[in-house]
């Protein structure tokens, strides 16, 4: 990137916005790195995207409701539809974020959507290991298939989307409705998911603040248990069977070109093509992780989520 990028003074001061925030996390109970650690991401989450004017919520309606069990909310804009579910599993590394962490976008993808989101509260490590959060949010699904904002009924249109870490949790969803015979989203849209979780020496983003090779092997660190493996394709993506990833839905992925989980989008989306899935490959240029969040800084926010929402809309099915 230049330094006359237009992009430039916006992206300094989203990276100046993490790295204060990250310096004034409450480290007092923090007995270990990977506690710190935990205790840097949790604080980071609940303002990550906070410059700049907030997104408005008129006309926005939250529903607590719980998913099979399962802590989560409707997220609905004026005219949503009901049978049009989009269930969206938010990132921060499995072990933080939350859905009211998520409003403005939350809001956003509702209103540019027109369907019905579910922001799912899934369990979070370290606290609860792989695959607590994972069953969480295959519940969910399920759920979704066949409950929505107004009762029980079945979905017209199922859709799954996620960022980060909740990129690989919505991946990973998929495969496992795949391979358990339950219903199949029409539709996957993965922000820069953390779908390989591998360490590898090339994976290093251009600016990358945020994922950091440290806090990528800090992320799964925390979220595996002793007898847990990164290449389990339920934690790594990467490594779903090819004759189960053929079996996919349409999946669009972005991500920035000079963040680190672009290695992660790539590698993917090479096995979806070998895999002979319909998939769309959108990299943004010059732009933090999860840029999306910066609703008020970045007008790339806005339009990478309006990409999102069309590619999720419901399209005539074949017969």
């Amino acid at each position: 990137m230049t330094h006359d990028s237009p992009h430039r003074a916006a992206l300094l001061q989203a990276f100046a916005h993490l790295g204060a925030l990250g310096a004034e996390a409450d480290l007092s109970d923090a007995q270990t790195p990977l506690d710190q650690w935990v205790a840097v991401l949790r604080h980071l989450m609940k303002r990550y995207g906070d410059v700049g004017p907030a997104v408005s919520q008129n006309g926005i309606r939250i529903t607590p409701v719980l998913a099979g069990g399962v802590p989560a909310e409707w997220v609905q804009a004026q005219g949503a539809n009901p049978a049009h579910r989009l269930v969206y599993l938010h990132g921060g590394g499995w072990a933080g974020g939350a859905p009211q962490d998520y409003r403005g976008l939350s809001a956003t993808l509702a209103r540019l959507s027109g369907a019905s989101v579910l922001m799912v509260d899934y369990r979070l490590a370290p606290e609860h290991r792989f695959p607590a959060g994972l069953d969480d949010c295959v519940t969910a699904l399920d759920w979704a298939a066949n409950h929505g904002p107004d009762g029980a009924g079945a979905a017209d249109w199922l859709t799954v989307a996620g960022d980060s870490a909740g990129g690989a949790l919505a991946a990973s969803t998929v495969f496992d409705a795949i391979t358990r015979g339950q219903r199949v989203p029409d539709r996957l849209a993965l922000i820069a998911g953390t779908l390989d979780n591998l360490p590898y020496p090339d994976r290093v983003g251009l600016e990358d603040p945020v994922g950091l090779p440290d806090s990528l092997a800090a992320a799964i660190a925390t979220y595996l248990g002793p007898n847990d493996v990164a290449q389990n394709p339920r934690v790594s993506p990467l490594f779903i069977p090819t004759d189960v990833l053929a079996k996919f839905p349409p999946t669009l992925q972005q991500a920035s070109n000079i963040e680190t989980l672009l290695f992660d989008t790539r590698r993917f989306a090479a096995r979806l093509e070998s895999a002979g899935v319909r998939s769309a490959l959108s990299i943004w240029p010059d732009l933090p992780h999860v840029w999306h969040a910066f609703l008020g800084l970045f007008p790339e926010a806005h339009e990478a989520l309006a990409e999102i929402a069309d590619f999720l809309r419901p399209r005539p099915r074949r017969v």
